[in-house]
């Protein structure tokens, strides 16, 4: 009894501090066609929707519609499906939108509510999909799976119902390339995040365990620099005003033994021109680097993560099984698969470079579809035409 009584006072209090929190909004959301459950990604989707101006159903404690909110209290079954469920009523959209893929409470709404279509846009490489869940094709249903290549569809169509197409990533699509190059210059792409530890299939890892491959890449990678006369800059994660920049380019300084020469982002779209102008990228298993690829620019992956962890979905083009090495690949790291892979890169051409891209079907790992042709005729399809189409 004391233990039902606590779980009971637990979850009041988590309510109260919910609704506490959160900015309260005391009207009814607006109708609209379109409808964006969740805020993350919406200043790029908007480029593409603002015609329709969507409403926002917010799903992180930024704001709770008191209205909606009171309207579900008394509605049976888990309460916070209950708010979504009202949210979406008052709504009345014709499409609803995420780009959180990786939230598996978006793949019930298409069931609870059939006549409205849903689209899940994949917004970053994972190395998990739908964790816990059996492979049956029962956890919930989507008219539009936007993924970013076959693979990952092929992985996602094990789990739920409905189409697979291969989009690429929304935000690479969207910023075009830039022209300029600087040769004999290797850009190295930041993953830093600034946790303590880390739980990944059961097991807890330590912020050290964790970027121990970015401590190894990097190491070489100067050796290497230094030895064949090329220039290194990063990519930083956070921009130079971010207070979390400080802690990110403390890491890399103590990694590299002196300060670390980061790229600023001059604009929207920053990290994408940086690459788009380095001689060469390098990476262990962001996003960021496929993106770099599926744009053109050479590129060596040492997504050697899984080696130091012993996890799965760190190999290059997880979900996907590819040989442990490849020409701009390897999982196991060592100074000569780093020197190998580099100078195979470095004495290519463009020309040779999209020939490999091709050989080895990169277009499956990721696809790359400038403007976002493929997004747009499905707004066309579902809504009508786009005025910026």
């Amino acid at each position: 009894m004391k233990q039902v009584m606590s779980r009971l006072v637990n979850k009041f209090w988590r309510y109260i501090k919910y609704f506490t929190v959160a900015r309260k909004v005391w009207h009814w959301p607006h109708q609209s066609d379109v409808l964006f459950f969740d805020a993350s990604g919406q200043d790029i989707l908007l480029e593409y929707m603002r015609q329709w101006n969507p409403e926002i159903l917010h799903k992180r404690n930024e704001f709770i519609n008191v209205p909606v909110l009171f309207a579900s209290i008394f509605r049976d079954g888990k309460k916070s499906d209950a708010y979504i469920d009202c949210f979406i009523e008052k709504v009345r959209p014709k499409l609803i939108i995420t780009m959180i893929d990786n939230d598996t409470s978006f793949y019930a709404v298409g069931q609870r509510h059939p006549t409205v279509k849903t689209m899940v846009i994949q917004n970053a490489v994972r190395a998990r999909i739908m964790e816990g869940k059996k492979p049956d094709g029962t956890h919930g249903k989507i008219d539009y799976m936007m993924v970013m290549g076959s693979n990952v569809g092929s992985e996602y169509s094990k789990y739920i119902q409905g189409d697979s197409i291969s989009m690429g990533s929304l935000k690479n699509n969207h910023y075009p390339k830039s022209v300029v190059k600087a040769s004999g210059t290797i850009v190295f792409i930041s993953q830093y995040r600034d946790f303590e530890s880390i739980f990944l299939d059961g097991k807890l890892y330590t912020h050290k365990q964790y970027y121990q491959a970015e401590k190894i890449v990097l190491e070489n990678l100067v050796q290497y620099a230094n030895k064949n006369e090329k220039n290194i800059s990063i990519v930083p994660v956070f921009g130079f005003e971010d207070p979390l920049f400080i802690k990110e380019k403390e890491f890399y300084g103590n990694i590299l033994g002196q300060p670390a020469n980061f790229l600023e982002s001059r604009e929207c779209g920053g990290s994408y021109y940086n690459i788009d102008e380095a001689g060469l990228v390098v990476g262990v298993d962001s996003t960021l680097v496929y993106e770099a690829i599926a744009r053109g620019a050479k590129t060596a992956i040492f997504s050697i993560r899984s080696d130091f962890l012993g996890l799965k979905g760190y190999t290059y083009g997880w979900p996907a099984e590819y040989e442990d090495d490849g020409p701009f690949w390897t999982n196991h790291i060592n100074s000569e698969n780093l020197e190998r892979i580099l100078d195979h890169l470095f004495e290519i051409d463009d020309a040779q470079w999209h020939a490999e891209l091709a050989e080895h079907s990169f277009d499956k790992v990721m696809t790359y579809d400038p403007g976002n042709g493929i997004l747009k005729s499905i707004l066309t399809k579902e809504l009508g035409p786009t005025t910026n189409s």
